[in-house]
């Protein structure tokens, strides 16, 4: 099916010699039409599926075993410690409380700093948070059964 704007058909219509009237009430029913496609396009479009992060923890020896976890997903350039990651996002967090007028929005722990830390302070640290919230680790032994 190929798409024909509703001016094109007037053009058509009109170059064919049909009575200018009927020309406008037709292209008048063709709008009511598309007006009720794109409602019932709206009205049968299913909400977007919302995504969440999920980390796949390796435990080889079942060290882990029946105990929960959760963490934050936190992204860095490729050659770069990772264990220089929360000293990196703590400096983040003391430059913003620095700037923040306000005490109640200072960073004083790992949740608020997650939380609330502005990705402008993370930058210079070349650090990138991907998750503020919470995320579920799965723990597996690396077998798939």
């Amino acid at each position: 099916m190929s798409n024909i704007s509703i001016e094109e058909v007037q053009a058509k219509m009109l170059e064919c010699k049909v009575e200018p009237s009927l020309v406008q009430r037709v292209i008048t029913e063709l709008e009511k039409v598309v007006e009720e496609i794109k409602e019932e396009k709206e009205s049968t479009k299913e909400p977007k599926q919302k995504y969440e992060h999920v980390i796949v923890l390796y435990d080889k020896e079942n060290v882990l075993e029946g105990k929960e976890i959760a963490g934050w997903v936190v992204q860095k350039p490729y050659d770069d410690d990772a264990n220089l990651i929360l000293s990196k996002l703590a400096d983040a967090a003391k430059a913003q409380n620095e700037v923040t007028k306000k005490k109640k929005n200072r960073i004083d722990d790992l949740v608020s700093l997650f939380e609330h830390l502005k990705s402008k302070f993370t930058k210079e640290k070349k650090v990138k948070i991907k998750t503020k919230e919470l995320t579920s680790v799965i723990i597996t032994n690396g077998k798939l059964l």
